[in-house]
């Protein structure tokens, strides 16, 4: 049943849509260990290697609570995706590491995401484009903000 005025429903499908989408070239080639998740953590982690990002830094990109991305990382350490280091100024802090092994997945699906994305946008000017972001992000600001 279409649900066509209600925004969640709605972006909850296109979610689901993307997923599948992404996920077929990974789940064909690591079926029992890549998600979707982890091949959107690995992504991040390679487009910004040159910077120490931690835990906290993903739990505000992704927009999750502390345990369900300490509960990601610590599965995705064991699966040999990523690795914690210790950083020089606190050793209490741990930057998140891709091993040669996360390095590898994101090349396999870096060209995946990016047919994905083209196949969204498909149709749309750049003004749409712009206008879709600048919606989306006050839809994101709606939900984070405390009313």
């Amino acid at each position: 049943m279409e649900e066509p005025y209600r925004i969640g429903w709605h972006i909850k499908v296109i979610s689901n849509l993307i997923k599948r989408e992404v996920g077929i070239y990974g789940c064909d080639k690591n079926p029992d260990e890549l998600t979707g998740n982890n091949m959107f953590i690995i992504g991040y982690l390679a487009k910004n290697g040159e910077k120490d990002i931690f835990q906290k830094d993903l739990e505000e990109v992704f927009s999750v609570r502390r345990s369900t991305m300490s509960a990601m990382i610590l599965r995705m350490e064991k699966k040999g995706f990523l690795t914690r280091e210790s950083v020089c100024h606190d050793a209490r802090l741990k930057k998140l590491v891709l091993t040669e092994k996360g390095k590898q997945i994101h090349e396999m699906i870096e060209s995946r995401i990016t047919e994905t994305e083209e196949k969204l946008s498909a149709g749309l000017s750049e003004e749409e484009k712009k206008m879709l972001f600048l919606l989306l992000e006050k839809l994101r600001h709606n939900l984070e903000t405390d009313s």
